[in-house]
């Protein structure tokens, strides 16, 4: 029989089992939210809160952590029962919009609207509360860009909060190339390595432009 911990053997010495119960809250459970939830479960992290409100749809099928068995499913509840098939985990789901809830530890912002964005910002920026870290994923067809700010720093919230626009100013893409599941799974792989940095207390970087056909990254 298993022990508890046997299937982490292989990273114990990057990820040190004390920092797998860190509050991890991860806001859209889509393209990187679904891909970026099944693998913190996989290095281990414990104490995950998905929040989507959303349902599975035939388009979500390219680019998203789903059978095609799930199309009209709930996208958490589909989620928790696949992400407990691969690890043997069941993370936490919350079925609605998430609507300035209090959170703690560290929270990703993996939706597709700047307005939400903007919530998140101005909920946590600068307020007394237990959030430590804010990432911010945002993600096109072939293109990806990252943030990463403590909401208590000034300098780091100052420089954040320039990247924000309206919904209505966001680059509108062509709905037949609008994502792809190779730009997911590299935006996920890149959230979960800022996560292990930042439980570890190695240095991470604050934004992170990526193009993943011509693998330039700033």
């Amino acid at each position: 029989m298993l022990s508890k911990n046997q299937h982490l053997t292989r990273q114990m010495d990057l990820i040190p089992l004390e920092v797998l119960d860190t509050p991890i809250n991860i806001i859209g459970a889509g393209a990187i939210g679904s891909f970026t939830a099944l693998a913190l479960t996989k290095m281990g992290f414990n104490n995950l809160v998905v929040f989507d409100d959303d349902t599975i749809d035939v388009e979500n099928m390219n680019c998203q952590f789903f059978r095609f068995k799930d199309i009209g499913k709930s996208k958490v509840n589909a989620l928790q029962e696949l992400i407990e098939d691969f690890t043997n985990h069941k993370i936490e789901i919350i079925p609605t919009k998430w609507d300035n809830i209090p959170m703690e530890g560290i929270t990703i912002c993996a939706v597709d609207s700047m307005s939400v964005r903007k919530q998140v910002f101005e909920r946590f920026y600068k307020q007394v509360n237990d959030s430590k870290l804010i990432i911010d994923p945002r993600m096109g067809a072939e293109t990806a860009m990252l943030f990463a700010y403590n909401p208590m720093s000034i300098s780091e919230g100052n420089s954040y909060s320039k990247s924000l626009y309206s919904d209505d100013e966001a680059v509108q893409e062509r709905c037949t190339a609008k994502s792809t599941v190779y730009c997911a799974l590299g935006l996920s792989s890149m959230i979960c390595t800022l996560v292990k940095n930042f439980v570890v207390d190695n240095k991470y970087k604050k934004q992170t432009l990526f193009d993943v056909t011509s693998f330039d990254m700033v």
